[in-house]
């Protein structure tokens, strides 16, 4: 099997950026709702996520194209059809409560004319999640890293259009 995610290059041609399956190292860590968003946050160098329909189609399109993590954050996020395509109640839970402890900040942008909620990890989120990261397998961050860079490059518009593209069947209560 394997594993593809599209990505944009600088002249707007779309490219899959393909691997072959590699299996689950021993000893993976098992990781909770909190502990995933934490983990998208500190791959790609930390970079900040901007928005919550972009996050959760990040976790969301991680658990369905990236082999080593989909079975994982499949029974974690338990994604359904939502109003803006898969989305994820724990994920709202999780967020919130991550928020609420100060592992995460999150601040309001206008992005494309909307207000959109930017996601960063704090000092302490990053020990919170540092040592179950760096178990980690390479080929997990990697693909992770690698997803978040190809959803920017998207952009929120993008990254619908491959989510309801490739997973129609997320998108029959959309709104958009």
């Amino acid at each position: 099997m394997k594993v593809e995610f599209m990505t944009k290059e600088k002249d707007d041609n779309l490219i899959y950026v393909s691997a072959s399956t590699d299996t689950m190292q021993a000893g993976f860590p098992e990781l909770t709702a909190d502990d995933w968003i934490l983990v998208f946050l500190l791959a790609n160098q930390k970079s900040e996520i901007r928005g919550k329909l972009m996050f959760v189609k990040e976790l969301f399109i991680a658990s369905n194209e990236i082999e080593q993590v989909s079975e994982d954050l499949k029974r974690v996020f338990k994604f359904y059809p939502g109003h803006y395509g898969p989305y994820s109640d724990v994920f709202e839970n999780s967020l919130r409560k991550l928020e609420m402890s100060g592992a995460i900040v999150t601040r309001e942008e206008i992005i494309d004319n909307k207000t959109r909620t930017i996601f960063e990890i704090t000092d302490k989120g990053v020990k919170h999640i540092e040592n179950t990261y760096e178990r980690l397998p390479e080929i997990v961050k990697r693909r992770v890293s690698k997803l978040k860079r190809g959803a920017d490059q998207l952009g929120h518009i993008g990254i619908l259009k491959h989510v309801y593209t490739h997973y129609p069947e997320y998108a029959v209560r959309s709104r958009i």
